[in-house]
């Protein structure tokens, strides 16, 4: 399961044991939204009163905004707004047509019947779900069923069990899908959603890098992760250092190395042949931290588990010498039962 932190970060789980999932909350739902936004392949619907973007995710999308969300998440905006489109359907508002017509052309999605696309209907997390299947080549009725297409998002890293036929769809779980879907292999293989969209040009005007990174050791009082960036990113810097970082508001200590020659001879001198472009130790006080947690997540057999939230400051050093900083945080649970 991957996920994507605002403008620089991709966080992919790769877990020990003792932490089998990430906690989805509203953060990852904004931290997707502001990924997608900065790689323009998202909207939001206005600005708060701090100029910062309104992607109002607490809000059930329609199928029209649906769609809409799916043709920009494809990078085909301006090919679906640069023409006419014919379609059977006679509920499209105008300001929707464009982008209904583009994705019924192109076999993306279908009416409710009586000629009707059920513009003012609520998504809901099926259809949306088969929305981004179709978008990766794959065909209901011979890959996947439409009312269950969890069962193929789940096996693809796009879901991870969260939906069912009862469960509620936001705008924020369109994000958080959306963004994941972007590392789903189009059906075939051998190319991501995200490589795709990079060797198009869609996304060639965007100053974004993702990053993914791996856990290589999570124990008790210290954890190890090494960075590298994503297939597809379509920009590139020369350093990440962080700043500070802290679990649950305490501090930590971290060592680290910020460029791939270093990381390289660093991982070599412990014992690890593989390299990457930044790598972390961070030694911090897990008692302490799980003490201070005030967040929680419950799993589906009910256990309810503390977070250790780290909060990451970073600073990012582009090709030109330009500086980026900002802060992340990513949420673990332990699981400790036998």
């Amino acid at each position: 399961m991957k996920r994507i932190l605002p403008l620089f970060l991709a966080l992919a789980m790769v877990l020990s044991l003792s932490i089998p999932a990430l906690a989805v909350t509203s953060a990852e739902a904004q931290a997707s939204a502001e990924l997608l936004h900065n790689l323009n392949l998202f909207r939001g619907v206005g600005n708060k009163a701090d100029g910062s973007v309104d992607f109002d995710l607490d809000r059930a999308p329609t199928r029209a905004e649906a769609v809409t969300m799916l043709v920009r998440l494809l990078g085909a905006e301006s090919e679906a707004t640069a023409r006419s489109w014919s379609t059977p359907f006679t509920d499209v508002p105008d300001w929707a047509k464009p982008y209904v017509g583009y994705a019924y052309s192109k076999g993306l999605t279908k009416g409710v019947g009586g000629n009707l696309f059920g513009s003012a209907e609520q998504v809901t997390a099926a259809q949306y779900l088969t929305f981004l299947l179709r978008a990766l080549g794959y065909q209901d009725g011979t890959d996947f069923a439409w009312n269950t297409p969890w069962l193929l998002t789940d096996k693809l890293g796009i879901t991870d069990g969260e939906y069912g036929s009862q469960s509620r769809f936001l705008r924020g779980d369109a994000a958080v899908v959306s963004e994941n879907a972007l590392f789903a292999e189009k059906k075939g293989g051998g190319q991501t959603l995200l490589e795709a969209l990079a060797a198009s040009g869609a996304i060639q005007d965007s100053t974004v890098v993702i990053w993914d990174y791996g856990s290589m050791v999570f124990e008790k009082d210290f954890a190890s992760f090494l960075f590298y960036p994503v297939a597809g990113s379509p920009a590139t810097f020369q350093s990440f250092k962080l700043d500070k970082v802290t679990v649950n508001g305490l501090g930590c200590k971290t060592l680290q190395v910020t460029n791939p020659k270093d990381v390289a001879a660093y991982l070599a001198s412990i014992g690890h042949e593989s390299g990457g472009f930044g790598y972390v130790e961070v030694t911090y006080d897990q008692a302490a931290a799980l003490a201070a947690a005030d967040q929680t997540y419950t799993d589906t057999s009910g256990n309810t588990y503390p977070l250790l939230g780290f909060t990451f400051t970073y600073t990012a050093t582009q090709e030109d010498g330009t500086t980026v900083t900002g802060t992340f945080t990513d949420y673990y649970y332990i699981d400790t039962r036998d």
